[in-house]
């Protein structure tokens, strides 16, 4: 089954594996992660897994790892749905470039997900190609619903790359500078209020898709 932006689709096992192949280009590397959602955002950086953190505190949710054949890279999670913390409402599945400043996504092709479920059901499709100066993207989201678990296309690119993903997401970036500590005075500049956070436990979809 091939989805389209927007569209959403019933999973029909809880052993799934999340694949995205893309083409290997010399110089950029791209990174696949998932994001274990509670209202919105993920609960601790535990909920952040990737290949720095190879899987979540309760090991539910694993990377597996990247493999390349022939001009073609796949990274692949891992997850157990069936054993996943109940407080865990979705997983944001995100793509980000890992490159030199001035490099997008578009550079490595269009990026194939594959979900593949355990037991021998036709895996589900999507490709997002839509991107253009972004340089991370949530590709796609396996979410609660009732009593069991769906798969939505998301397609939801970022031109500020990783930082745009924990800004929405409630991830801390290690890396970060640390701001200098401002002086006694004068009165410090008020700061503009953050950008509300993306739900995306309940994206918009377009009109015609299932709920």
């Amino acid at each position: 089954m091939r989805l389209s932006k927007g569209q959403n689709t019933i999973l029909g096992a809880t052993m799934v594996s999340v694949a995205c192949r893309r083409r290997r280009q010399p110089g950029l590397d791209a990174d696949l992660s998932a994001l274990l959602l509670s209202a919105g955002a993920v609960r601790s950086d535990a909920d952040f897994v990737f290949y720095n953190q190879a899987h979540s505190a309760d090991h539910t949710v694993r990377y597996h790892g990247t493999h390349a054949a022939g001009p073609m890279v796949t990274a692949t999670i891992g997850c157990d749905l069936a054993r996943l913390d109940p407080h865990v409402e979705a997983i944001a599945f995100a793509v980000s470039l890992d490159a030199p400043a001035g490099h997008i996504l578009t550079e490595l092709g269009p990026l194939d997900v594959t979900v593949t479920g355990a037991g021998g059901a036709a895996p589900t499709e999507f490709t997002v190609s839509d991107l253009s100066t972004e340089t991370a993207v949530v590709a796609v989201e396996i979410y609660r619903r009732n009593t069991g678990w769906k798969l939505r296309a998301i397609g939801q690119g970022y031109s500020d790359g990783l930082a745009g993903l924990a800004r929405d997401f409630g991830v801390v970036i290690d890396d970060e500078p640390t701001a200098a500590s401002p002086p006694p005075y004068p009165a410090a500049t008020p700061v503009a209020p953050a950008a509300p956070r993306i739900d995306w436990t309940n994206p918009p979809v377009p009109a015609g898709y299932e709920s």
